[in-house]
């Protein structure tokens, strides 16, 4: 455009110039693809303003993915203004993030200069349910483990984690604990501080053990500050997984106790949140009803507010000479104990502490935990017994006593939760001395506090690794190995029956085994209980990478008017509709006998041959009491397959 005046004269004139490619190229892929799943790159050129003639289409081979050879051969004829697709067939290889570079050149003759790049990422992701297989080893002076490729044998080695730690009597698997907390995908109030509450203390063990940077770590306890605060109701109580609040002493006692911590390793807590959260616990312990059996969540309050000196001596008397024996956990008498040390009474703290530990004792004796309002079980109570002693300091209380019985209880070959592994990675914490006579060498160089590592399965396959005991006294050491299976079992259930339906939008029986591309389908979950226990459960659909979850909204906002057939009377706590996954948070309470259903909607999207995992359910405090689906195969049909 240009403009142009004069004293007697005005004019201007305009001219359109074109900025384009000569040749544009897109390129569609599936959003994620499993190890051996099959599917193509559907590339698609349109010779804009390019020559006619032979273009030749270039890529590379990645580590993650096989990259097939196309129909034409890496070649297509090109007249002008034609447009053309190619389907390349890719194969999914080993977990990872697949970096994709396609170049197309041409024409043939011509220049050989590239007219058209594009650059992608394509990730590998085994979906399978992680399994855990874990050892303790006594290693007598000379002795030695080895940790080899035949260490992940059965696990799919790119995306299984292999630890050993060295934690005195505790027998706390330290790496492997941290690496679980880190992978947990759920963030809820209460999974969001377990995760990352113990990097406050275990930012070296963290480090040494090769799970991130100082910096990434700091940016990850703060990110859940935030996470947390986003949950904070305007009377500064938590809700577990949004903003209003859920009336939880005990929730708002943990996320307190979290950032009280936090702020202590000068960690930025705002301080309105902060004061809200304090004067929540005080008006709550103000007008705290009486009880006879619980009081879980009155005494974390308790020693919250303690620990920031806002709780008056009095009320902890009161508790501990008139209440002691009505609160129902091991835990929450010591949290009364620990708060009666804080202000300097010893002899009521060591009154509380051997309270606690009796009752840990008596509890442990029992056959399986039941189900808890504070998230807990004997395990988890007797970290924090540990940690609480640990921590306080009360005169009078043998804290070996209190690991002794912690490793009684960590020793079922279980999985743990969220509470056990946080309170257990504190508790390692506060045992850091344990060990400090322990002489081990790791392929003959001494191994120096923290002596705990993390490897990646597939790292010891191309490099193993030797632990020596060189010192005079036997040491125990703690290995796991966690990761997807790489032949999963059948349906399996503890506690529950997971199924799981795929219908069309009349409500008919849908296979999967051959799908048409486009097709909508309606994936009906179904859980039911086999006992009378209630529960917080996590539900989890884990879909196929040929499939997405399709309009969410519909079933979110309840609006199934076109689905009459459908029957879904269970109230969730959180939903959630990722790439990957439908996920469904909800509570079942004692005794109920009815099925828990839900649906959603998805669509066959990307053709190819697909591993279908499991859906599965478990009781997110009892990870135990489980159950899941079995692994199918999915194949969307699409042109030309």
């Amino acid at each position: 455009m240009a403009t142009a005046w004069s004293a007697s004269g005005l004019g201007h004139a305009v001219s359109d110039v074109i900025v384009r490619d000569p040749v544009v190229m897109s390129v569609s892929l599936p959003k994620f693809l499993a190890p051996g799943d099959t599917s193509r790159m559907l590339v698609e050129i349109d010779n804009v303003d390019g020559p006619a003639g032979t273009y030749e289409l270039v890529f590379e081979q990645t580590p993650e993915i096989v990259i097939g050879k196309a129909d034409t051969e890496h070649t297509v004829e090109l007249a002008q203004k034609e447009r053309r697709a190619i389907r390349i067939p890719i194969e999914g290889r080993e977990v990872g993030d697949a970096e994709i570079t396609l170049v197309l050149n041409g024409p043939l003759g011509g220049p050989s200069e590239a007219v058209a790049a594009k650059s992608l990422a394509l990730g590998v992701r085994d979906n399978q349910p992680d399994e855990t297989e874990r050892r303790i080893v006594n290693l007598p002076p000379a002795g030695s483990i080895h940790l080899t490729g035949s260490t992940v044998a059965g696990f799919r080695a790119g995306a299984s984690r292999v630890s050993f730690s060295v934690t005195g009597a505790a027998r706390i698997d330290v790496p492997g604990l941290l690496a679980s907390l880190d992978r947990f995908p759920y963030g809820c109030s209460e999974q969001t501080t377990s995760r990352a509450l113990p990097l406050l203390y275990l930012n070296q063990v963290a480090l040494a053990s090769g799970l991130d940077t100082d910096a990434a770590i700091r940016a990850r306890v703060t990110k859940a500050i935030s996470g947390v605060l986003a949950n904070q109701s305007s009377g500064g109580g938590f809700g577990l997984w949004n903003s209003y609040g859920d009336n939880d002493l005990w929730l708002d006692a943990y996320v307190s106790d979290f950032l009280i911590r936090a702020r202590g390793f000068d960690y930025d807590v705002p301080a309105l949140a902060y004061d809200q959260a304090l004067d929540n616990l005080a008006n709550r312990i103000a007008y705290a009803s009486d009880f006879s059996d619980g009081g879980e969540g009155i005494a974390y309050a308790l020693y919250v507010l303690a620990r920031a000196a806002r709780v008056s001596i009095g009320d902890l008397r009161y508790f501990h000479d008139t209440k002691l024996e009505d609160f129902s956990t091991p835990m929450a008498r010591a949290q009364l104990g620990a708060a009666l040390a804080l202000y300097g009474e010893q002899e009521r703290a060591r009154a509380a502490f051997g309270s606690a530990a009796e009752q840990l004792r008596t509890g442990m004796s029992e056959t399986a935990d039941g189900y808890r309002s504070d998230y807990g079980s004997m395990l988890r109570d007797g970290a924090a017994l540990v940690t609480l002693a640990a921590e306080t300091k009360p005169a009078g209380v043998a804290l070996d006593e209190l690991v002794s019985l912690m490793g009684e209880a960590a020793t079922n070959d279980r999985g743990y939760s969220t509470q056990e592994m946080a309170w257990m990675l504190l508790a390692a914490n506060a045992l850091t001395d344990s060990t400090a006579d322990a002489k081990l060498a790791l392929d003959g160089n001494v191994l120096s506090a923290p002596a705990t590592r993390l490897y990646n399965g597939a790292s010891l396959i191309a490099a193993p690794v030797r632990l020596t005991n060189q010192g005079e006294t036997p040491v125990d050491v703690v290995t796991s190995v966690t990761g997807p299976p790489i032949r999963p079992g059948g349906p399996r259930g503890n506690g529950f029956t997971v199924m799981r339906d795929i219908y069309d939008l009349e409500g008919n029986p849908v296979d999967l085994a051959a799908i048409a591309q486009n097709t909508r389908v309606v994936v009906v979950l179904k859980v039911l209980a086999l006992d009378d226990e209630a529960g917080r459960l996590l539900l989890v659909d884990r879909l196929p990478a040929g499939l997405e979850i399709d309009n969410p909204r519909l079933l979110r906002s309840g609006d199934v008017g076109a689905l009459d057939w459908l029957a879904l009377e269970t109230e969730t706590a959180h939903t959630e509709f990722r790439d990957d996954r439908f996920v469904a948070a909800f509570n079942r309470a004692r005794g109920d006998a009815r099925n828990a259903s839900f649906a959603y909607l998805a669509r066959a999207v990307t053709p190819g041959a697909y591993v279908h995992p499991p859906a599965s359910v478990e009781d997110m405090y009892r990870p135990y009491r489980s159950a899941h689906t079995e692994t199918g195969r999915v194949e969307v049909i699409g042109p030309n397959r």
